[in-house]
């Protein structure tokens, strides 16, 4: 009588929610069942069986002799059919991955029922004979083999096609992995696991990071995922963890690196002494049953502290040069899993789990220059708790329905190491982030329920999701200010006290709040997410799928729709019309796959509509930078009183002593009152890909996908306007956020791929693409403006992180008396730089975005078009300074890590001592970390000197110069290094 309450109770929350965020990460098996003359057997017995836990699924062929079993976790499994007058017939071994539709069609033969043909190793092949997405998994034999820089299993996704890495957008969680997809940023992708939502709707981005000991597998999907997915422009990352088995199983690893054991970077100063660094990371992970065939339990823990370092820029005024150093960059976190798996019956399957991350760490600013200086730092506390239930019943051998309900919350805390206004030289940011401090909370609150239903060539999924999403802001940004300088170093004495010092500089504006005694205090920054969705893999052939899909999501108060009323009365001429919800996110997805004869090729294509999330910090700048709550003053700087005719300015002349003191301007850079418009949208992506697959032999397959995307609605701040605002005495400028802009990709994908055989696999992939949008800031209007904000056509250009080439090849390998070789090699070409005016605030307005490297592939290249500016009047009526003609505007990338162990075996006890490498050929990758400058050079044209009458006036010898490397100091990418490892396994 329990269990049937407890299953009403389960049943009524089901229809309550309605409906499914993501569908359950689990795999789907399907396939047709013929006689020996080829014909269709209607109600053959179907039972897939987990061979890790003995679980077991049952369902029966249709009358076109199909069946489907979807939700079925990853793993092993073997699968049986049974009908009578035919003789049983049984496959074992068969690998099911997270969100793979896999086939199995089988041939049964009239025989007796004393006869049993079985079928060992994995017969499903390798193609993908059902869907038209362009997806990849990573599963536990590479997350366990390949060598990771720091254990952050997401790097991993960098290892398909047509992902790359993508710049830090996010100054609350400086190290996370972020990934750019089909040219996308890091902001657009969502990452779910074991199907629960884990992104941030405060910036974007993702939340919560696992050990690797827990995950088991993952799925990427790049491009084209079905109508059951959404929420993402981009991609789509499904992690699944592990879980126990009958048996009692674990691994316990401890890795060590230490500064005697790596190199320096080569943009490292060797004046300066060595940094200290060390890294312990331990991980235990151990599982087994409760109740043997019915419930298991599993647990994982990692703990990794790291005394790091950062590559720090410091001004040294008797050089006049940036040089670079080295800073403390101490890091303790702490992720942990517990999970349980209970089948209460052959019909139900119940899953429910824990996670908590708690992450304190020192790390650069969010930096709108090339390098930030050691005050530059902050300190960031981090801590996340997740919690999921999901419930599979199995209604009928045709009729199949999982709901979830799941819940994380996330608190952020970042403190600025110093205090001190920010310092924006043209090459180097100096004091503190005028971004800090600041504190955010996000909870979610999610239900989720899919039903998929097999009814003749049909195999239909519907569901739905509910999401409620509270969140907090609580900001001191723009308290200390922020000093926007001409430049690096003080020219002569110009303020005539007889010393030539940091008082002598020149800046021509500040910013800093009109309230510099209050924080920003945001509360009830929230929304709720709606969506909804049909998907049918329709079987038209029995080898041709059409995939056909619908969904439709809506958010209640992105827009701030809820505070419409509050809104600065100065601002609303500006606003047009009334606002609404954006009520029309349909998004229809159709596709096809179509397979040969005997499955090893297979012709895939599609198209589809895909909405991105609006990031709640949209919201927070109409509330927060509405003129009142955080009005900014901008206050002229010396430069407006400097005598033209001596370059001087007079004593009572603002100087970094007393840099608040000029009379207000009307903005000249500020962010200004903003407003959203009110008929902003979510971004929307036109996905298209077209791909073929080929199996070679039994171990080999070749893909090649070509995809084009073209996004529109993308978010950036215009100014379109200006207001007199009495709160700070004088004009203020009206930025208008808006859906104006579009990102565009086209990609070439190919992958070739060697499974698990003799002791090897590999994979080797190459990306040919290019990738145009209109901002380098992640399409958050939080920086400088457009050129022309009139004209936004000027803006666009190759996107910051657009690399043109992109190879990899991961593989492992079994050699003689038990050791293993893991290989992890990455090459990539140059990203573009952006080539700035001399004071750094903005790029040449007469040309694109991101210019070096695309239009310019050297300094003479650009001197060239220097000189033709100059020959027309230069920019105002000022000429522009030459660079070194020998200077490199991007750099390629070329990385190889390796990872030697050997198997020692005690019982049932595996030891394997590791040791790992990183950048084994010690190659210098520069590559730096702002989505504002992503290039890793110096890329303001500095003049050599201020003084018009100097020949450095007209000299730029810092441009170009490297500034950072990829990785940072011991990130992947860096400078050689190498990595003890113990790993046990039981």
């Amino acid at each position: 009588m329990r269990g049937r309450i407890i299953a009403f109770l389960f049943c009524i929350l089901s229809v309550a929610a309605s409906a499914a965020a993501q569908q359950a990460a689990g795999a789907k098996l399907s396939g047709l069942v013929s006689d020996p003359q080829g014909l269709p057997v209607e109600g053959v017995s179907v039972q897939v069986t987990n061979q890790e836990t003995a679980t077991r699924r049952r369902t029966e062929t249709n009358a076109e002799g199909f069946f489907s079993v979807s939700y079925l976790p990853a793993g092993l499994y073997s699968v049986e059919f049974q009908a009578p007058g035919f003789g049983p017939l049984k496959f074992t071994g068969l690998q099911l991955l997270v969100g793979q539709s896999r086939r199995l069609d089988a041939g049964l033969e009239l025989a007796s029922p004393a006869e049993n043909v079985i079928v060992s190793g994995d017969t499903l092949g390798l193609v993908n004979q059902t869907t038209s997405e362009v997806n990849g998994v990573i599963d536990s034999e590479w997350i366990s083999s390949l060598p990771l820089n720091g254990r952050n299993f997401l790097e991993l996704a960098l290892l398909l096609p047509g992902n790359a890495p993508a710049a830090q957008f996010d100054p609350t969680k400086a190290n996370t992995v972020l990934i750019s997809s089909a040219g996308q940023f890091g902001r657009g992708g969502s990452v779910t696991i074991d199907g629960a939502d884990n992104n941030d709707d405060v910036v974007g981005g993702s939340l919560l990071n696992l050990s690797q000991e827990a995950v088991q597998e993952f799925q990427v999907i790049t491009n084209r995922f079905s109508a059951a997915q959404g929420r993402s422009g981009s991609s789509v990352l499904n992690v699944v963890t592990k879980s126990g088995g009958n048996d009692v199983h674990g691994s316990a690893s401890f890795f060590l690196r230490d500064d005697s054991l790596q190199g320096l970077p080569a943009t490292f100063s060797r004046s300066a002494g060595e940094p200290p660094f060390d890294r312990q990371q331990y991980a235990l992970a151990v599982g087994g049953p409760i109740r043997k065939d019915r419930a298991w339990w599993f647990g994982a823990l990692e703990y990794r502290n790291q005394d790091g370092a950062l590559l720090v820029g410091r001004r040294n005024l008797e050089t006049r040069t940036i040089e670079r150093d080295f800073a403390p960059a101490p890091l303790n976190d702490i992720m942990s899993l517990a999970k349980v798996d209970w089948n209460p019956s052959p019909l139900d399957q119940i899953s429910g789990e824990y996670l908590f991350q708690d992450l304190d760490a020192v790390a650069a600013s969010s930096l709108i220059r090339a390098i930030g200086s050691e005050s530059q730092r902050q300190q960031g506390d981090n801590r996340f708790h997740a919690g999921r239930l999901a419930w599979t019943r199995t209604l009928s051998p045709f009729l199949v329905n999982n709901f979830s309900f799941s819940v994380n919350n996330f608190f952020n805390a970042t403190d600025p190491v110093a205090a001190a206004p920010q310092l924006t030289f043209p090459s180097i940011q100096d004091g503190a982030s005028f971004r800090t401090p600041q504190k955010t909370r996000q909870n979610r609150f999610q239900l989720s329920d899919t039903v998929n239903w097999v009814r003749g060539a049909h195999s239909l999924s519907l569901g739905g999701e509910f999401q409620r999403i509270d969140a907090e802001f609580d900001l001191d940004v723009f308290r200390q200010g922020r000093i926007e300088l001409l430049e690096d170093f003080p020219a002569f004495d110009r303020n005539g006290d007889g010393l030539v010092n940091d008082d002598d500089l020149l800046f021509s504006v500040t910013l800093r709040s009109a309230f510099p005694e209050r924080s920003l205090f945001l509360p009830d920054t929230d929304n709720t997410h709606l969506a909804f969705f049909v998907q049918d893999d329709w079987r038209l052939h029995p080898r041709f799928t059409l995939n056909l899909g619908l969904r439709y999501e809506l958010d209640t108060d992105v827009k701030n729709v809820s505070r419409y009323d509050e809104i600065n009365p100065l601002v609303r001429p500006f606003l047009s019309g009334s606002r609404g919800r954006d009520s029309n996110n349909w998004a229809p997805r159709i596709g096809f796959n179509w397979a040969s004869a005997n499955g090893r090729r297979s012709l895939h294509a599609g198209y589809g509509i895909y909405y991105d999330r609006v990031v709640l910090q949209v919201q927070s700048l109409e509330r927060g930078l509405d003129g009142r709550a955080l009005p900014i003053e901008v206050r002229a700087g010396n430069a407006f009183f400097v005598d033209p005719s001596t370059g001087t300015f007079p004593s009572f002349a603002p100087t970094l002593s007393n840099p608040f003191s000029g009379f207000v301007l009307p903005g000249a850079g500020a962010g200004g009152i903003n407003i959203i418009d009110n008929s902003l949208q979510n971004p929307m992506i036109q996905q298209a890909n077209l791909g073929i697959q080929q199996q070679f032999g039994r171990d080999f397959v070749l893909r090649l996908d070509y995809l084009h995307n073209f996004g529109t609605h993308f978010i950036i701040g215009r100014t379109i306007g200006e207001v007199n605002n009495p709160v700070i005495g004088g004009p203020d400028f009206v930025v208008n956020l808006e859906s104006s802009v579009q990102t565009k990709y086209d990609g070439l994908l190919v992958s070739l791929e060697r499974r698990f055989n003799s002791n090897m696999q590999f994979r080797a992939s190459y990306t040919l693409s290019k990738a145009f949008n209109y901002a380098n800031d992640d399409q958050i209007p939080f920086s400088e403006g457009p050129i022309d904000p009139d004209n936004l056509r000027l803006e666009y250009g190759p996107a910051p992180n657009d690399q043109r080439h992109r190879f990899n090849f991961h593989g492992q390998f079994g050699l003689p008396a038990r050791f293993n070789l893991s290989l992890l090699w990455t090459m990539a070409s140059g990203v573009p730089t952006d080539i700035l005016l001399p004071d750094g605030t903005r790029r040449i307005p007469t040309l694109q975005r991101n210019a070096g490297g695309r239009l310019f592939h050297s300094g003479a290249d650009l001197n060239a078009f220097i000189s033709q500016v100059n020959a027309g009047g230069g920019i105002d009526g000022v000429p522009l300074p030459l660079v070194d003609p020998s200077v490199r505007l991007s750099d390629s990338f070329h990385s190889a890590d390796i990872r030697i162990s050997r198997e020692f075996s005690l019982g049932e006890w595996t030891f394997l001592p590791t040791l790992e490498v990183f950048n084994l050929f010690n190659v210098t990758n520069v590559l730096g970390v702002s989505n504002v400058n992503y290039s890793g050079f110096s890329n303001a044209l500095v003049r050599d000197s201020a003084d018009p009458q100097d020949p450095g006036f007209l000299r730029s010898s810092s441009f170009g110069r490297p500034v950072t490397t990829a990785g940072g100091v011991f990130g992947s990418g860096g400078a050689r290094a190498f990595q003890l490892a113990l790993r046990v396994l039981f």
